[in-house]
This record gives C-alpha cells, sequence and structure tokens, in this order.
C-alpha cells in the first residue's frame, strides 16, 4: 500500500513515544524498510519533524518552471507556424505591373504557384494542429510532420494537354531527388524517434 510520507510524519510522535497502535507500527516500519535514508532521518534526535517534509515552496517554483518552460516552447512553435503560413500565403498574391497589365510573380510558372500554395495549406495545417497542443511537441513528431511534407511534395501534379505532368520529376528531376532524400532522412529520424521514446518509458 502506498502512504505518502506527510501521512507517516504525522505517525512519528506516536511511534516514537510508545502511544501507537500495532497496526501504526507496522504501518511506519514497512515504510521505514522501503525508505531507509528516511528511517535514518526521522530516527536522529537532532531534527524537528518539520525538517523530513518536502519543501513546499521548492515544489511549487519547480513546477511553476516546468509549465512556464512547456508554454514557451508552446508558444514558440505556434508563432513559427503561424508566421511562415501567413508569409507563403501573402506571396502568393505578389505582382508587378508589366505593360500596364497584372503579373502574378509566383504563378507566371504555375508549377510554382501550386508548390507555394501547398506549403502555405501546410504551415496552415501545421498551426491549426499546434493550436491544440497542450504539451509540447514530441521530437518524433516533428520528424513525422517533416517526413509527410516532403513526401507529398514528391506527388504534386499539373494537368497539361489532358496528361498528368510530375512537377517534379517530368523534366529535371533533381530537385524531386532532393526532396526524396529530405523525406527519406525525415522518415528514418521519426522511426529512431519513436524508437527511442518506447525504449525509454
Amino acid at each position: 500500500m502506498k502512504v505518502e510520507r506527510e501521512i507517516i510524519i504525522d505517525l512519528l510522535p506516536a511511534y516514537f513515544s510508545g502511544e501507537a497502535s500495532p497496526a501504526t507500527r507496522a504501518l511506519v516500519e514497512e515504510y521505514f524498510r522501503e525508505h531507509p535514508e528516511f528511517e535514518k532521518t526521522a530516527r536522529s534526535a537532532n531534527r524537528p519533524l518539520e525538517s523530513l517534509k518536502v519543501p513546499v515552496a521548492a515544489l511549487d517554483e519547480a513546477k511553476a518552471k516546468l509549465v512556464f518552460e512547456r508554454a514557451r516552447q508552446i508558444t514558440e512553435i505556434r508563432s513559427s507556424m503561424l508566421w511562415l503560413a501567413v508569409c507563403f500565403t501573402l506571396m502568393l498574391g505578389l505582382f508587378r505591373i508589366q505593360d500596364h497589365k497584372i503579373v502574378w510573380i509566383i504563378w507566371s510558372k504555375p508549377s510554382s504557384g501550386i508548390i507555394f500554395a501547398c506549403v502555405a495549406a501546410f504551415f496552415w495545417v501545421f498551426y491549426l494542429y499546434s493550436r491544440r497542443l497542450k504539451t509540447p511537441m514530441r521530437t518524433h513528431s516533428r520528424y513525422l510532420w517533416g517526413a509527410v511534407f516532403y513526401t507529398v511534395l514528391l506527388f504534386l501534379f499539373t494537368i497539361k494537354d489532358h496528361k498528368i505532368v510530375w512537377l517534379f520529376w517530368s523534366q529535371d528531376p533533381t530537385v524531386g531527388i532532393i526532396f526524396a532524400a529530405v523525406g527519406v532522412i525525415n522518415w528514418i529520424g521519426f522511426f529512431y524517434q519513436r524508437w527511442k521514446a518506447r525504449d525509454t518509458e
């Protein structure tokens, strides 16, 4: 049976004075067997019983620091995703005036527009997900988001002359190969960090 230390401390005066019931003595002695350092301290005649209690202020301060650090990490992730989402969304609307006509910079090449739109959508989804976080995102989760993002990029396509044109594979596959390599690295990182997290639990 798990007994709080404060309860045992309250029972110590009766235990040491010999006024405790057999059940109380058995409870205290069982706790002593499980916590020999505590027994040594409790039997010391030079320390008051109050010194055996864990300082509440220290616990509260440590807990407050932990809560603050978690909140800071969550806020940083959320703010970063929001700014990136807004940035890539605004870039979709960049334009210039040429020959008295509006020329959309990103959409001058449809493939570039599609890529930037997908990146913006990804960051918006990530931001909305981060708003639900109550604890900092774990390392393997960050790898998972990166892996999914780079994997999805590889399958972007447009329709040209009634045919599917893969954005990263139809002409020069260099960018596609780079994104594929980054995606593989993220998938490896995800599975490794997941295995590492399970091993430490």
